[in-house]
């Protein structure tokens, strides 16, 4: 546990349930905030988001103090609901969450108080907002989601393409299983193409998913699943090893191994939480306030891992991407 000055809050994503039916009432005005954070698992890209998640929110909020509780999972799923219990028994004014699960989590534990899920994947199919626009209950933020679709569509102009797309992922988080459900329907949408899948039950199992891919995939496709990005260098270890590309859903394309990220500008994301976090610290219920929505993706190329791998990628997506 730490206090800080800025908020430290992660990516990830849904599960099925019913839309919360607390109040959403939002803090009363006060001069200063004492914010509970739960951050699901350690990554680069969580990192750089819950930074900009702080600096925004702490700008948005100036003069006023905030205070910051952090407490990680670090990826371990079976300490999330401890964290929820313990964070429901504190006098926190507010809480931000990353991480699918977290939010559920606190969610149920937590209907008095307002809850910002930062970089959510669903919150309506995971049951803690009626709508986008309107969530109704006490929790809003900000959403991640790119359809897998549109990843697709870019990975498939880069030579040779894909035959078989592989992926990792974590089924307990339910924003994967909506998230795997829309990559099988966008493979089928494709003749010839196949999808090869390996779940996994936490971050001690990335190693062994990644590996299950090896010989049976012809790239990798990782969606925004905190568990996987908690192991992503081991992914990118593995597919190197076996020269297969890998992308993923604005995860950190700088990882060795890693060929591309593609999705949303997450420290974007972040400050579009935090300024749904700086409209109920201020006085606007939870339930009123959208969730922030990104706006189009963004590609970045790690240089090293494509000078190594068999592959071309076409001039036109290098000359608007981020090379590194």
């Amino acid at each position: 546990m730490r206090l800080s000055a800025g908020l430290a809050a992660v990516l990830l994503v849904a599960a099925c349930g019913t839309a919360s039916s607390g109040t959403g009432s939002s803090p009363a005005a006060k001069d200063s905030y004492r914010v509970g954070v739960l951050q699901m698992a350690e990554a680069t890209v969580l990192d750089d988001t819950v930074t900009a998640f702080e600096h925004k929110l702490s700008a948005l909020l100036a003069p006023k103090k905030v205070a910051f509780e952090l407490k990680n999972a670090q990826g371990d799923q079976s300490l999330v609901g401890g964290i929820a219990r313990d964070f429901a028994g504190s006098d926190d004014d507010a809480f931000g969450v990353i991480g699918t699960p977290a939010v559920i989590a606190l969610a149920q534990q937590v209907r008095d108080r307002p809850i910002f899920a930062i970089a959510m994947g669903d919150p309506v199919g995971s049951g803690v907002a009626k709508s986008l626009t309107t969530p109704g209950g006490n929790v809003t933020g900000s959403i991640d989601y790119v359809d897998p679709a549109l990843l697709l569509d870019q990975i498939l102009k880069i030579a040779p393409a894909p035959k078989r797309i592989g992926t990792v992922y974590d089924p307990s988080n339910k924003n994967m299983q909506v998230w795997v459900d829309a990559l099988r329907k966008a493979v089928a949408a494709h003749s010839g193409l196949s999808l090869v899948e390996s779940s996994i039950a936490g971050a001690a199992d990335v190693p062994s998913g990644a590996r299950g891919l090896v010989g049976r995939s012809d790239a990798i496709l990782i969606g925004p699943d905190a568990t996987v990005f908690a192991g992503l260098a081991a992914v990118g270890s593995t597919a190197a090893a076996a020269r297969l590309p890998v992308y993923v859903s604005g995860g950190d394309a700088t990882v060795p191994g890693i060929l591309a990220s593609i999705g949303p500008d997450y420290p974007v994301v972040g400050e579009l939480a935090a300024a749904s976090a700086a409209k109920v610290l201020t006085g606007t219920k939870p339930g009123e306030v959208a969730f922030g929505q990104p706006n189009g993706v963004e590609f970045e190329v790690n240089k090293t891992t494509m000078d190594s791998l068999p592959v071309t990628v076409p001039q036109d997506i290098l000359a608007k991407a981020v090379v590194k």
